[in-house]
């Protein structure tokens, strides 16, 4: 064996080590590359997943800032409606043909307060119905939609029978009632 054939056996074989080399080198890079692209996909779709997952939670919280906003709009609505049922009807208490007869009623039960020296307050719009009733017990008018006022003869208590009163307290115990008789609950 000549030298020059050493040479070239050893270059050969160094040939053939680096193809090896760069074999296994090219392999590696597939290798960390196709791991590159399985994390990347699956960091994309975790990504995606969350950004999916955000969405539908922006959506329900926006469904249901919509639904409180409509039913806000619709509580007002209602209680507009109600207080405007509350008005008309307080405004019909003043005018109503029974409204001598009322005021009659209402003086003759709480006849003691102002018989024995005590004080009758009324509208001006009632005052002459009043002031025969009760004659010099008659104090003055009131601004009222009707009904009286009564003060103890000592002055120490106060009956409040305007309608606006005996109204507000029938009307505490009854708006459930008459809430469900305009809008009827869907149960």
């Amino acid at each position: 064996m000549t030298l020059e054939t050493v040479v070239e056996a050893i270059l050969e074989k160094g040939k053939a080590e680096a193809e090896g080399i760069l074999a296994e080198a090219r392999a590696e890079r597939e290798r960390m590359l196709d791991e590159a692209r399985r994390e990347g996909a699956k960091a994309l779709g975790d990504t995606e997943a969350r950004a999916r997952e955000a969405a539908q939670r922006r959506r329900v919280q926006a469904l249901a800032r919509a639904e409180l906003e409509a039913r806000k709009i619709v509580l007002a609505t209602q209680r507009e409606a109600l207080d405007k049922v509350y008005q008309g009807a307080l405004a019909r208490l003043g005018i109503l043909p029974e409204n001598e007869s009322f005021l009659r009623r209402l003086l003759k039960a709480n006849e003691s307060e102002w018989r024995g020296g005590g004080k009758v307050y009324s509208n001006a719009r009632d005052e002459p119905v009043v002031r025969r009733i009760v004659g010099s017990a008659f104090a003055g008018t009131i601004d009222c939609a009707g009904g009286v006022v009564i003060e103890s003869g000592d002055g120490t208590r106060r009956d409040d029978l305007r309608y606006e009163s005996i109204l507000r307290d029938v009307w505490d115990d009854a708006v459930k009632e008459v809430a469900e008789t305009l809008w009827p609950s869907k149960k």
